[in-house]
């Protein structure tokens, strides 16, 4: 080995040529050429000499879809179709066997009775590796559709190319029935829950874990071990659909979701439709919640996937989100997202014409202890019912009066009650978080999303406006009416004329 790749590993080959005197002037093109074609970065590194984790799970990817028996090795039928598929020409007999010998040789447990195993396909891609054979790899790679960034990308653009900023993507049926049983074969003890290993376990052939990080980190519910119910690991699938469905589609393939990827995912009819037409066919809703500090915003998420409560103050900095399915009694199962949006963020938020165009339904909560805490949700409902009416992307709100445990400030019912009813919504819901009180909270936002065209907020200016809209219609019908009542009286007074004529 060169010392100058001696000393610096990330150097791939080092080769003396010149140009002048034309030595191995072709070589240089040669490895030029094969750097660009089949890096060794993505695949190896250099340092441990072992192959990169993301490596690692593109090949464990293929190794599953090609164990078509599922018994955790590749048989010689299963070596020889693998061959087939990325080489386009099969293995002779002699040929497996001298494979498995290799591996044998240097890692015993790469092969059983059964076949070659995952240990022992990852022993020989690293092997290749090694020996300078990356093409070898990055072949079986880009077969199985990843590309240089050990990713599968999948173009959604003839499903999403005409999707508007008030529709929705929600997973098929055929997309949750599929989750559900990968859900059970990953449940390995059958508890009812996927533990952070078998969750691991289940993400370890996809690019990376993809609940790990905020958004999805922390916003299902789980259990005392941290294991996921189905409902919490359904929720993380809806809430990713939902923000994100490209990457979502792209996790279904990691994790082997069969037939046409676009297949896994609807889009959903307008929200300006939903209202006009007073009913929805969504199963997932998105309720934004407002309110100002220490509201109870945090707690009322907390929860809805059921943390408990806590009197220390955590202020929330960023949006957060929590998803959990709502059982309605004769309707079934929906999923809710709340997103909180903290108070300094709302005018950020709504400086995007539309903002309110995703949110299904808006909660105002205050703190029913505080006038101030009230007044400043107060303003909050005003900013987003204008915001609504400005831009035509009305929703449904709710006034939630949280700390209902606490004694409420004197005047704090008929304020409260005054506004909601002069914008013509329903009147404020008490709940207490400290001592479990939600007043059916949950199941009321769903039934408050599933009617959109109800509870939408009107402010004075809304009401003005559409007065005067009402006042230009009926004028231009009056004038209308004149006209045609003109037009005929000018036609029956001509018939008149043209006879009296005639008779003179």
């Amino acid at each position: 080995m060169s010392p100058i790749m001696q000393h610096f590993r990330e150097i791939e080959t080092c080769i003396e040529c010149s140009a002048f005197k034309h030595i191995q002037i072709p070589e240089v093109f040669f490895y030029a050429q094969k750097a660009v074609l089949h890096p060794t970065a993505p695949l190896f590194d250099q340092d441990t000499q072992t192959l990169k984790p993301r490596c690692v799970r593109a090949l464990k990817r293929i190794f599953i879809l090609c164990d078509h028996d599922r018994d955790g090795a590749l048989s010689d039928a299963e070596l020889n179709d693998f061959q087939v598929r990325c080489f386009n020409a099969p293995l002779q007999p002699s040929e497996i066997t001298d494979v498995k010998q290799v591996v044998e040789e240097k890692l015993p447990e790469g092969v059983n009775d059964r076949g070659l195993t995952l240990s022992g396909f990852l022993f020989l891609h690293a092997l290749f590796i090694e020996k300078g054979r990356l093409e070898t790899t990055w072949t079986v790679l880009r077969k199985f559709g990843y590309s240089n960034e050990l990713k599968i990308t999948y173009d959604l653009s003839p499903v999403l190319a005409k999707k508007t900023p008030d529709q929705s993507v929600e997973l098929t049926n055929k997309a949750f029935e599929f989750l559900k049983s990968i859900f059970a074969l990953f449940d390995g003890d059958q508890d009812g829950a996927l533990k952070p290993i078998e969750l691991e376990d289940l993400f370890s052939t996809a690019a990376d874990s993809p609940w790990h990080e905020v958004p999805y980190k922390d916003a299902a519910e789980k259990n005392v071990l941290e294991g996921l119910s189905l409902d919490g690991f359904l929720s993380e699938w809806a809430l990713m659909t939902l923000l994100d469905p490209v990457g979502s589609v792209e996790n279904l393939i990691y994790i082997g979701y069969p037939g046409d990827p676009s297949s896994a995912i609807c889009v959903t009819r307008r929200r300006r439709l939903d209202r006009k037409k007073q009913q929805t066919g969504r199963n997932i809703f998105q309720c934004f919640v407002f309110g100002p500090k220490k509201a109870g915003k945090s707690a009322l998420l907390n929860s809805f996937i059921g943390r408990p409560f806590s009197d220390s103050y955590v202020p929330t900095l960023e949006e957060r989100y929590a998803a959990n399915v709502v059982d309605l009694p004769g309707v079934g199962k929906k999923t809710l997202v709340l997103r909180e949006i903290p108070e300094d963020e709302v005018k950020k938020l709504l400086s995007n014409k539309e903002a309110l165009a995703v949110c299904d339904l808006a909660v105002f909560v205050h703190d029913s202890s505080d006038e101030s805490s009230w007044e400043k949700s107060a303003q909050l409902l005003l900013k987003v019912a204008t915001h609504g009416e400005n831009t035509g992307y009305e929703v449904p709100c709710l006034i939630v009066a949280a700390k209902d445990d606490l004694d409420p400030y004197p005047t704090a019912i008929q304020d409260s009650t005054r506004v909601s009813q002069d914008m013509g919504i329903e009147a404020p819901i008490p709940i207490s978080s400290k001592l479990g009180d939600f007043n059916s909270i949950f199941r009321r936002i769903v039934r408050g999303a599933e009617q959109p065209h109800l509870s939408i907020p009107e402010t004075d200016a809304g009401k003005n406006r559409k007065h005067y809209n009402q006042l230009m219609k009926s004028s231009v019908i009056v004038v209308s009416v004149a006209a045609v009542v003109g037009i005929v009286a000018v036609s029956v007074y001509r018939v008149y004329a043209a006879r009296r004529n005639a008779s003179s």
